[in-house]
């Protein structure tokens, strides 16, 4: 998870800004904090139906012949622990 690479470059303190489209990160990232110790400052769903401006050549889902559309755009803000 690039989450993870991130929060170990940062200092203990500083607060990390993550958007994703992924739903399962409304479960993962509250979870991922809770287990290491970090604190979930901020959630929120910014915007629904976002529409893709992507070439449908380069979208690959595994197992799924349809191309998606548009998506969900979810925010967090992640404090880092302090040692």
């Amino acid at each position: 998870m690039m989450l993870h690479r991130t929060i170990r470059k940062a200092d203990g303190g500083d607060i990390i800004e993550i958007l994703a489209t992924d739903p399962a990160t409304t479960r993962d990232i509250p979870n991922f904090c809770r287990h290491l110790g970090h604190e979930l400052v901020h959630q929120e769903t910014l915007a629904e139906n976002v529409h893709l401006n992507a070439d449908p050549d380069e979208i690959t889902i595994e197992s799924d012949d349809t191309t998606p559309t548009s998506v969900t755009l979810y925010r967090y803000l992640v404090k880092k622990k302090t040692a």
